[in-house]
């Protein structure tokens, strides 16, 4: 509730719609990365071109950015160095500078109007008749602080880029019989005889003396390891709360009423129906029709438009050359009216007219628009007072007292959330941010406030930190023998497992085998497209497409030790699997397609020859290592 009341509506279509135009041209990267001051230091040469710091810096901004949204806000730009970003970068700089030389070598023009025409074929910038709606794109681009000038030469240089790169994306098609022979291998189906040996049926491993417990012990102390625990406080400021306990009296929501009355007079709305083309030819015909008819949507279906309804549409919010349709009227079509997006068509369906609402029934209104804007300015104050008592050192449950927050005491919990006894606290709200902010701090930090986004703000104390440690030997001890017999339970088993692979291979029917623990059965049949055995764990499954026939493989899992012998194979039809050809043939184009890239760039690498300047990079790799 208080998330609408904090944040500004944002138009998603149009930043949807930025994101499209930004990204379509997107491939390579655009901006010419080679102009700067000639004085700056240089940080690589590909050729004839030099990369910057400040280039570079730019550059690695946009790639931080990007990443950031991928795997959240947090990430500093010294993690995404030492993740490689930074490297990263600049490789597809230098990329982008022998590619930009070569097509300059070779001639390559790419026209304005390619670009527009790429442009124009995206459904996002098409009207519902199929033009271009170059009003949304120059919209577009201002809100992107893009010019069309700077956006269509950066178009041309994206396209220059893919006009030579694409060469070998249309790789040919390869030879059928390989095709053929990958199809038929996948979609061979094969049968195993499986026998199954559950660790926990070996019973007989015996009873380890203290000895034995002690030196698994020290052996694997990880596994009785407890994790960090911190104890939390938690200051929480909850916007609904507020929200409750904010009054407005009907003597105030009176006096709104009266002050506003003017601005709460609603102007004449309409529901209108219309349909826009760009042939004033086929809109005086669809006009006719829906005269005739009286319907202008059956009308608008039978020339292949289609009518939209525009519900309660006042005279102010519409394009001023459709001030006609406010002079038609109920179910009355208008002729053809022109605008800049083409011809209108309207049909009035509802008239509501102008009119004063009456105090009674706007009063529910009022009154909780003005407890929502209070509310807001509440929180807004208690938030800015909190801010600036932490700033000033003041204690946490002091400021809480004061401002009325409230307070939750949290003992100590994992990383997890969870509590020495594995269960979980009492209460723990804002679970993943609290958890976060707590153990990125040490013992005693305090949090600044943080914006849940959903009305709440709260700060994070982190009282105290219990180390990591692997547990006594006496508090564990029960552990210790359950882990220790589990052990020698999958050792027997797995011994078990290789004498009855042997007395596979020996030639002994695997129904020999079973009892005392030991499952036998024959799998369902297994092919690489997607046929299975649901019960055959899915890491056996490498093992299954190497096994030739009436070969034996032991796989070991979880809890239990699989013996696989292929019994029967049977081969797809050569007619079969028609879907899995055809991606088999867009795997290999694909491959092909990559690796002809690849070796290209290598030789655009020789012919404009790269080098790097090492302190120059190191440099930029330090930059804001010193602040933390």
């Amino acid at each position: 509730m208080m998330q609408t009341m904090r944040h500004l509506a944002k138009t998603k279509v149009l930043k949807g719609l930025m994101m499209i135009l930004i990204v379509s041209f997107a491939f390579w990267g655009v901006g010419d990365i080679f102009r700067g001051n000639p004085l700056e230091r240089t940080v690589a040469k590909a050729g004839k071109a030099s990369i910057s710091v400040q280039s570079l810096n730019q550059e690695f901004e946009q790639t931080l950015a990007r990443a950031r949204q991928m795997m959240g806000g947090d990430l500093t730009a010294q993690q995404a160095k030492q993740m490689g970003l930074l490297d990263k970068t600049l490789d597809g700089m230098i990329q982008r500078a022998v590619v930009d030389q070569e097509i300059k070598k070779l001639g390559i023009d790419i026209s304005q109007q390619a670009v527009l025409d790429q442009l124009a074929a995206q459904p996002q910038f098409r009207t519902k008749d199929g033009k271009f709606n170059k009003e949304l794109f120059m919209q577009v681009l201002d809100q992107a602080h893009v010019n069309e000038a700077t956006f269509l030469k950066q178009g041309q240089q994206d396209l220059s880029r893919r006009q030579l790169i694409d060469v070998f994306a249309d790789a040919t098609k390869p030879p059928q019989s390989i095709v053929d022979n990958i199809a038929s291998a996948r979609g061979q189906k094969r049968t195993l005889d499986l026998i199954t040996i559950k660790n926990a049926s070996m019973k007989d491993v015996g009873t380890p003396d203290d000895k034995t417990l002690h030196d698994f012990y020290q052996k694997n102390g990880q596994l009785f390891t407890a994790p960090e625990y911190r104890t939390i406080t938690i200051a929480r400021l909850s916007g609904d709360d507020v929200l409750k306990d904010t009054v407005v009296t009907d003597d105030q929501v009176k006096k709104e009423y009266d002050t506003k009355i003017d601005q709460l007079s609603q102007p004449e709305r309409r529901d209108i129906l219309q349909v826009v083309l760009q042939d004033e030819t086929k809109a005086k015909q669809l006009a006719a029709s829906a005269k005739s008819s009286n319907n202008l949507t059956a009308s608008a279906k039978g020339m292949g438009y289609e009518a939209v309804i525009l519900p309660q549409a006042a005279q102010k919010d519409m394009l001023p050359e459709l001030a006609p349709a406010f002079a038609l009227k109920n179910d009355e079509v208008s002729e053809p009216i022109k605008s800049s997006l083409g011809w209108h068509v309207v049909q009035i369906k509802k008239i509501t007219p102008a009119g004063r609402p009456t105090f009674e029934a706007i009063k529910k209104q009022l009154h909780d628009d003005m407890q929502r804007d209070q509310a807001v300015e509440a929180v807004t104050r208690m938030t800015n007072q909190w801010d600036d008592q932490l700033a000033a050192g003041h204690a946490l449950e002091d400021i809480a007292d004061g401002l009325k927050l409230r307070v939750i005491k949290i003992p100590s919990v994992d990383a997890k959330g969870k509590l020495a006894d594995g269960k979980d606290p009492t209460e723990l709200p804002n679970k993943e941010d609290v958890l976060k902010t707590a153990f990125g701090q040490g013992a005693g930090e305090v949090s600044p406030i943080i914006d849940d986004k959903n009305g709440n703000y709260f700060v994070i104390r982190t009282d105290e930190i219990v180390p990591s440690a692997v547990k006594p030997f006496e508090q564990v001890q029960d552990q210790i023998a359950a882990a220790w017999k589990a052990g020698e339970q999958a050792r027997v088993a797995a011994e078990l497992a290789q004498k009855i692979a042997q007395g596979l291979k020996d030639g002994k029917a695997p129904s020999s085998f079973a009892g005392n623990g030991v499952e036998v059965r024959t799998s369902k049949p297994i092919s690489m497209l997607g046929d299975s055995d649901p019960e055959l764990p899915p890491s056996a499954l490498p093992q299954v497409f190497k096994l030739k026939k009436d070969e034996v493989a032991v796989a070991p899992t979880v809890g239990e030790q699989v013996v696989m012998r292929l019994k029967d194979v049977t081969n797809a039809a050569p007619d079969a699997n028609a879907d899995a050809k055809i991606k088999i043939v867009d795997e290999i184009k694909k491959d092909t397609s990559n690796e002809l890239t690849e070796q290209y760039l290598k030789y655009l690498h020789q012919k404009f020859p790269v080098e790097i300047n090492q302190d120059a990079l190191e440099s930029v790799r330090m930059q804001g290592n010193q602040g933390g």
